[in-house]
């Protein structure tokens, strides 16, 4: 597989290198010329269209729950890749995870993955109260997809003290209260997938859980467009892949 930065190896971020499918040619071709140090191996137990999903959304969700474990609640965000990635990578530390979502077959698919409650955001657009009903006090970890349009409510949601990890700005909106995030004493951290050291830890633990990877759905390489505008249009539940 791929890393998604190419040279970020280990240690801090070292800030937005040239990466591929932006400022270098991407993965949707039959050959690539990669140096060494940008590849991992595959974990055994997973196919190429699941390891496809590893670089960049479990990457993320992984870097996003660092350090989330038993006694801690963990709140995601809808079941896109990242989000159903975070949740698998909490229950696997034992953490807790409340998801929302507004569509009842995905709220029975994200409880069949060990979400423990689910809050349906279109039925109560102000969840962030309900999240800090359910967790007597608020989620000590945000999965922050939304960014500005979703940020209001993770604050409302978020414990004192607890952390914010924002990997999206999906929803549009600029009505964040920094009074009320103030108050609740949270952090705001911005998640940039992570490094090859952080890769190969996570695969490390992909091997000795055993844990597979949601795939929504499968496209041949043929059909790369069509995979494309399924991605844009929706609903999907995990990670949409393009085979070879």
């Amino acid at each position: 597989m791929g890393t998604f930065h190419p040279s970020w190896l280990y240690g801090p971020f070292p800030g937005w290198g040239e990466l591929r499918g932006t400022q270098r040619d991407g993965w949707l071709t039959d050959h690539v010329v990669l140096d060494q140090q940008s590849l991992v191996p595959v974990p055994d137990q997973l196919s190429f269209e699941e390891a496809a999903t590893l670089p960049c959304a479990a990457l993320t969700a992984w870097s996003a729950v660092a350090g989330v474990g038993p006694g801690d609640t963990l709140l995601v965000q809808g079941s896109g890749g990242v989000s159903v990635f975070a949740l698998q990578f909490a229950r696997l530390a034992g953490a807790r995870v409340v998801a929302t979502t507004s569509d009842d077959d995905k709220a029975e698919r994200l409880r069949a993955l060990g979400a423990a409650d689910i809050v349906n955001y279109k039925e109560t657009p102000r969840w962030g109260a309900q999240v800090r009903e359910l967790t007597n006090g608020g989620a000590r970890r945000v999965l922050e997809i939304g960014g500005a349009g979703t940020l209001p409510q993770s604050i409302e949601a978020v414990a004192y003290g607890g952390q914010i990890a924002l990997v999206g700005n999906l929803a549009s909106g600029n009505d964040m209260d920094v009074t009320h995030f103030f108050r609740r004493a949270a952090t705001l951290r911005s998640i940039s997938v992570g490094s090859r050291s952080d890769f190969e830890q996570m695969n490390e633990a992909l091997g000795r859980s055993r844990l597979r990877p949601v795939v929504d759905r499968v496209f041949p390489f043929n059909q790369a467009s069509e995979a494309f505008a399924h991605f844009e249009r929706g609903p999907r539940f995990g990670k949409v892949v393009i085979s070879h």
